[in-house]
């Protein structure tokens, strides 16, 4: 978990990041985007979230032409922990938040045992 989190300051993890014991869940405010401007990938080990929005419009005021864009880019990545299940990684866009969910490996669980001090 502490290498997914490397790359989110403190922050940035209000509302955004909880871990379950079968997956990490996080959410991103993506205000403007379809789930067609989103392009999910996992490259080298990172999670890279992609999006990209532009629209356009055209208007008139009296016997003016005022032309309108508007445009919005979203860049993040973030390393993925040892335990992902990265074949399994499911995403959904519901207004205009998108929830990422990264399932947990049971096999890969770090094991941690007690060393006795004497």
């Amino acid at each position: 978990m502490n290498r997914l989190l490397e790359n989110l300051s403190p922050s940035h993890l209000i509302r955004r990041f909880k871990e379950r014991d079968e997956s990490y869940n996080i959410k991103f405010q993506m205000p403007g985007l379809s789930k067609d401007d989103v392009k999910i990938t996992v490259e080298d080990g990172m999670l890279f979230i992609r999006g990209k929005h532009k629209d356009e419009e055209e208007g008139s005021d009296d016997d003016e032409f005022w032309p309108a864009a508007t445009y919005g880019y979203y860049n993040t990545s973030l390393m993925m922990p040892e335990d992902a299940k990265v074949e399994e990684i499911k995403a959904e866009m519901k207004d205009g938040v998108l929830h990422v969910v990264i399932p947990k490996d049971e096999t890969k669980k770090k094991q941690i045992k007690e060393v006795h001090v004497g």
